[in-house]
C-alpha cells in the first residue's frame, strides 16, 4: 500500500503496444501490395498483438500483489516474441524457395489480380489495339511525283519548327520591353494547322528603384499588354496573335507578377490611370473595397485613399485561382504544374485548365501505388476578367457527383472550342506508362518481364496533325513512341496515339509492331544515329556552321514510316534561327538505312522515295550549296547598304559609351544571301536609316559588326549587328 506500482504501468504499456500492433495487422489486409507471403507476415504481426494483450492481462492481475516484474517474465516475453517473429521468417523463406521453381502456381493468382487492378485504375480495357504491318515499299521511279501528290494532305502539316527553334525567332518580338518575359508555350491548331504560342507574363523591370517598387507592381504593370505571339509551326513565319486572339491583354494568367502579387486602381482615378499605358481596366475581376476595410488590406491607402474605395484584383494566377475555388482537383500532377492552354470564341480569350481528379491507392490491394485518375472535364478562365466556367467530358462516377455539386458552373461545351480543345499530355503520358506494363496480360510473361515498354529518354508527347493506319483524313494527335524495355536494338515496339477532337477525346490507340517481324522499326535514338551515318548529310554538315538536329517525329505517309527531322543553324548568339534542311529517315528498316535531304517536306520525302527506288543519289533533290569566298560575302552585304544610298565608314576600332547587339547571323553560302539581305534590311528600317546617312562597319575576328550612333539623353549609344563571314 502506498508503493510505486511499476508492474501496473509494464501492463499498460502492453497493452498500448498489443492493440497498437493489432491495429497495424489489420491494415496489413489492404496495402497496396499483397503475395503468397502476406497471411503469414499479417498472422505473425496479429500474434504479437494477441500476445502483448495477454502479457497485459496476466500483468494486470499480478499487480495487485506485486510492484516489480521478475527477470523471468522478461526473458519468457522476449522469448515469445523471438519465437513467432523466426517461426514467421522461416515460414516466408521456405515459401519463397519453393515459388522460385514454382512462380507461377504461388505468384500468379495474385498478378492476375495486379493486372486487373491496374488495368482498371490506367482504363486499359479502352485502348484500341492495331498491328502495325511495318514494310518496305518499292517505289516506281516514274510515280513518285504523284505518290507525293497524293499524300499532300500530310506532307503540307508535318511540324517543321521545334520549340528550341520557334523561340529564337519569336524572342527578338519582345524588342527592348523590360516588363514581360515569356512564361509558357503551348502546341495550337487553327483551321487544321499548328502553331506555336508563347504565352507572356508581367514582370518588374530590373531598373524600378525599391522605393517605387510598391506603386509599380500594385498599380502600374498590372497586365501584359499584349499577351501572346504565333509562329506557324510548318512554316516557320511569325503570325500576327490578332488572327487569332482578338482580346490579346492579358490580367488574368500565369507566372510573374500575375502569381506573385496583387493589382488595384483607385475608383476616383477619373481620366488619369497609372496602368500600363494608360489603360483603364472596364472587366468584371476584381471587387471594390472601402474604407476602412481596404486600410486594413493595405496600410498604404489609409494615406493615400483615405476616403476613396479601392478597386482590388487578387489571385491573378489561373492555378492559384483554380486551386482556391475548386480545391478538389488535381492542378499539379507528379511534381508538374498542368499544362493550361490559351482559346479563343472569336472575342474573348480564355485559358482552358484540365479538371482532373485523382485518389491515392495505397489501400486498394493490388494496385501498388498508382493513383486513381479521371478527366472530369476543363475550366474555361477569362484572361480579362477571371471568371470561371466549367465543362464536363467525363462519364464516370466522380465526373457525375462535381457536376452536380457545381452545376450552376458547368455549362454545355461550345462548338468553337472543338477544334481548339486538347487532351492533358500529362493523362496521355500517364496512361501510356500505365500500358507500357500492363499490357502484358499473360500472367506468365508478367512474371517474366521480357515483353514491357518504355518512352525513350527525352521523349515527350508531340503533338501533330498526321493520318495514321486506319484514319481517312489527318487528324490533331498526340504522339508517344515505345521500345522494348531492356532491348539492346532501341527499336520500336509501336507508337501510342490520342485523338484531340471533341467527338474522339482522349482516345487512344496503340499501333504494335510484332515481335517477329522481319522489318523493323527503328527508334528515335537509331534514326538520330543513321542520319549522322548518311554520307550526303555528313558532306552538308561540314557547309551548315552550329548545326542543331531538331525533334524527330514519326509520321505515316501513304504506306512509309518516316521520321522528318529539321536540321537548324544559328548564329553565334543563338538569336537568329534558320532552317538548313530537312531530312526524311525511313523507319523501316531491314539492314539498310534510307536518308532523304530537302529544302521542304516535300523535297525531303522525294529524294527518300528515289532512293528506295534505288535511283542514283546524285539525281535526288538534295540541295545544292554554292558557297560564296569571304570577300563575295562581304562584297554583298556592303552592296545591301550602298544601294539605299547609305555611306559606309571602317573604322578600325569603334568605342562608345553604350553598344547594343541588336542580333547577329551567319552568311556562307549563296542560299544565305536572301536571308542575309532580309536581316541587313530589318537593321535599316528599325533604326529609320535614310539615304546619305552614315553606319560603320568593322571587324571582329569572324565576324563583321555594322552599327549606327544613336544619341539619347546627350549620351551616344552604339547599335549594331554582326554577320559572320568566317575567316
Amino acid at each position: 500500500e502506498g508503493k510505486p506500482r511499476y508492474l501496473n504501468y509494464v501492463s499498460t504499456i502492453e497493452s498500448i503496444l498489443g492493440i497498437g500492433i493489432l491495429w497495424v495487422g489489420f491494415n496489413l489486409f489492404f496495402t497496396d501490395q499483397i503475395d503468397y507471403n502476406s497471411r503469414y507476415v499479417i498472422g505473425g504481426v496479429l500474434l504479437v498483438g494477441f500476445a502483448f494483450l495477454a502479457f497485459s492481462f496476466a500483468d494486470r492481475i499480478r499487480s495487485r500483489v506485486l510492484t516489480h516484474m521478475f527477470k523471468r517474465d522478461v526473458y519468457i516475453r522476449i522469448f515469445t516474441i523471438l519465437v513467432i517473429v523466426i517461426i514467421v521468417v522461416a515460414v516466408i523463406s521456405v515459401n519463397n524457395s519453393i515459388a522460385d521453381s514454382k512462380k507461377i502456381e504461388y505468384l500468379g493468382p495474385y498478378t492476375a489480380q495486379q493486372i486487373g487492378v491496374n488495368r482498371y485504375l490506367g482504363e486499359l480495357d479502352n485502348i484500341k489495339e492495331n498491328d502495325h504491318d511495318v514494310r518496305l515499299e518499292n517505289i516506281s521511279p516514274n510515280n513518285i511525283k504523284n505518290y507525293i501528290g497524293q499524300n499532300s494532305d500530310v506532307l503540307d502539316v508535318i511540324r517543321i519548327w521545334d520549340w528550341q527553334a520557334a523561340f529564337a525567332k519569336l524572342k527578338p518580338e519582345i524588342g527592348l520591353i523590360p516588363y514581360v518575359d515569356f512564361e509558357d508555350n503551348d502546341i495550337l491548331r487553327f483551321d487544321n494547322k499548328l502553331y506555336w504560342t508563347a504565352s507572356m507574363k508581367p514582370i518588374l523591370p530590373t531598373t524600378v528603384a525599391n522605393e517605387n517598387r510598391w506603386y509599380n507592381e500594385h498599380l502600374v504593370y498590372t497586365h501584359v499588354p499584349n499577351g501572346f505571339l504565333t509562329l506557324d509551326a510548318t512554316e516557320g513565319q511569325i503570325v500576327d496573335s490578332g488572327e487569332f486572339f482578338s482580346q490579346r491583354e492579358i490580367y488574368y494568367g500565369e507566372g510573374g507578377l500575375f502569381e506573385q502579387t496583387w493589382s488595384a486602381y483607385p475608383n476616383s482615378r477619373g481620366d488619369v490611370s497609372a496602368e500600363l499605358g494608360g489603360i483603364f481596366y472596364d472587366g468584371d475581376g476584381g471587387i471594390d473595397v472601402s474604407p476602412p476595410l481596404s486600410w486594413i488590406f493595405e496600410p498604404n491607402f489609409l494615406l493615400s485613399f483615405p476616403t476613396e474605395s479601392v478597386h482590388i484584383m487578387r489571385y491573378k494566377d489561373v492555378h492559384d485561382r483554380m486551386e482556391i475555388l475548386y480545391p478538389y482537383f488535381l492542378y499539379d500532377l507528379f511534381g508538374k504544374e498542368l499544362d493550361s492552354l490559351p482559346v479563343t470564341d472569336g472575342e474573348k480569350t480564355y485559358w482552358l485548365v484540365p479538371l482532373i481528379i485523382g485518389f491515392d491507392t495505397g489501400d486498394v490491394p493490388w494496385s501498388v501505388g498508382n493513383p486513381y485518375l479521371r478527366l472530369v472535364g476543363y475550366a474555361l478562365v477569362d484572361t480579362q476578367d477571371g471568371g470561371i466556367q466549367l465543362l464536363k467530358t467525363g462519364d464516370d462516377f466522380f465526373t457525375e457527383m462535381f457536376s452536380e455539386q457545381y452545376s450552376e458552373k458547368f455549362i454545355p461545351i461550345p462548338d468553337w472550342l472543338e477544334e481548339q480543345i486538347r487532351y492533358p499530355s500529362e493523362l496521355f503520358n500517364w496512361k501510356t506508362e500505365m500500358y507500357n506494363i500492363y499490357h502484358v496480360t499473360d500472367v506468365e510473361t508478367f512474371i517474366q518481364a521480357n515483353e514491357f515498354y518504355e518512352i525513350p529518354t527525352g521523349l515527350d508527347t508531340y503533338y501533330i496533325e498526321a493520318k495514321p493506319p486506319g484514319f481517312e483524313t489527318t487528324e490533331f494527335i498526340g504522339l508517344l513512341s515505345l521500345e522494348l524495355r531492356g532491348s539492346q536494338g532501341r527499336n520500336l515496339a509501336g507508337y501510342m496515339i490520342v485523338e484531340n477532337d471533341l467527338t474522339n477525346l482522349g482516345d487512344l490507340q496503340f499501333y504494335e509492331v510484332p515481335l517477329n517481324s522481319t522489318t523493323k522499326l527503328i527508334g528515335p535514338t537509331a534514326v538520330s544515329e543513321a542520319l549522322d551515318r548518311d554520307p550526303e548529310f555528313a558532306q552538308l554538315k561540314t557547309l551548315l556552321r552550329n548545326p542543331r538536329i531538331g525533334d524527330n517525329i514519326l509520321y505515316r505517309v501513304g504506306a512509309y514510316d518516316v521520321y522528318f527531322i529539321p536540321v537548324y543553324t544559328a548564329g553565334a548568339g543563338g538569336v537568329v534561327a534558320q532552317l538548313g534542311t530537312i531530312a526524311a529517315v525511313g523507319a523501316a528498316f531491314t539492314g539498310e538505312y534510307y536518308v532523304g535531304l530537302g529544302n521542304t517536306q516535300e523535297e525531303a520525302f522525294e529524294a527518300y522515295l528515289k532512293k528506295v527506288s534505288g535511283v542514283d543519289s546524285a539525281s535526288s533533290s538534295d540541295p545544292t550549296f554554292t558557297e560564296l569566298n569571304r570577300q563575295d560575302r562581304i562584297d554583298i552585304i556592303k552592296s545591301t547598304f550602298e544601294n539605299e544610298g547609305i555611306e559606309i565608314s571602317e573604322p578600325t576600332t569603334i568605342q562608345v559609351p553604350l553598344s547594343f547587339s541588336e542580333g547577329d547571323m551567319f552568311f556562307f553560302t549563296e542560299d544565305e544571301r536572301d536571308d542575309t539581305q532580309e536581316f541587313l534590311s530589318e537593321f535599316i528600317n528599325d533604326f529609320g536609316l535614310r539615304k546619305s546617312e552614315r553606319v560603320f562597319m568593322w571587324e571582329e575576328e569572324n565576324s563583321l559588326n555594322i552599327g549606327t550612333i544613336v544619341v539619347k539623353d546627350n549620351i551616344p549609344e552604339l547599335h549594331y549587328i554582326s554577320v559572320e563571314v568566317g575567316a
